[in-house]
């Protein structure tokens, strides 16, 4: 007897799949996890491979995800970039395209 697949909150990030982005007939597994450690998807209808973080601001990031939540909060904060940079260790050119990646985001969403 097969097991039953958990839920699976994440939907196809193919932009040539006829289930982009939708939630409704979509058939994603997991299937293992990428050598940084996030977890890998298959999507059954475009046969296409993607990552869990895939339309994120923390896509293709070198810094973990509890690196740039401090370096938010820092801006939250009303520090400058120079000073985020003394602070964090992180030098300003990444600081800055990741203010670019979530300002891009932000504009998306809303």
């Amino acid at each position: 007897m097969v097991r039953p697949r958990g839920e699976i909150k994440v939907i196809c990030q193919n932009e040539k799949c006829k289930y982009y982005l939708k939630e409704e007939g979509k058939d994603i597994i997991k299937r293992g996890k990428y050598s940084i450690g996030h977890q890998r998807y298959y999507c059954h209808h475009c046969k296409t491979f993607f990552m869990e973080t895939k339309g994120t601001p923390l896509y293709h990031k070198h810094l973990s995800k509890s690196e740039i939540i401090n370096i938010c909060k820092h801006l939250v904060e009303k520090n400058g970039i120079r000073s985020i940079e003394r602070i964090t260790g992180h030098y300003r050119d990444t600081i800055g395209n990741l203010i670019e990646d979530l300002a891009l985001h932000a504009e998306l969403v809303s």
